[in-house]
């Protein structure tokens, strides 16, 4: 039993490494995209969805937007997709490269 649980809190261990990775890889990868659409993006968060396999990656719009703005920048984050993801498999040391799925949520600046 111990041994169940020691290994599950070492995968937890390295699935949330993973997703640190892939956050930082894909904040520089946004700053350098040639869409003026992605270049404001913040990545949130990068989380397991439902596993190491699948990631849902939030990011946060740093400008006012409607919600016409939210689902063109989801589109071309979708279009962006195939590389954003060679670009994640370039930098981290597994065998497949996770797919992603985009959340996008406005700009928000804790101001209620």
């Amino acid at each position: 039993m111990r041994t169940r649980i020691r290994n599950a809190s070492r995968n937890d261990r390295k699935l949330a490494q993973l997703c640190a990775q892939i956050q930082e890889v894909l904040s520089f990868a946004l700053g350098d995209s040639s869409d003026d659409r992605l270049h404001d993006l913040v990545v949130h968060s990068v989380t397991p969805a439902p596993d190491g396999a699948r990631l849902l990656v939030t990011v946060m719009a740093t400008n006012e937007s409607d919600m016409s703005s939210l689902e063109e920048t989801h589109g071309a984050l979708e279009s962006a997709r195939p590389w954003l993801r060679r670009q994640v498999a370039a930098e981290i040391s597994r065998k497949r490269t996770p797919d992603l799925a985009f959340c996008v949520l406005p700009h928000w600046d804790g101001e209620p």
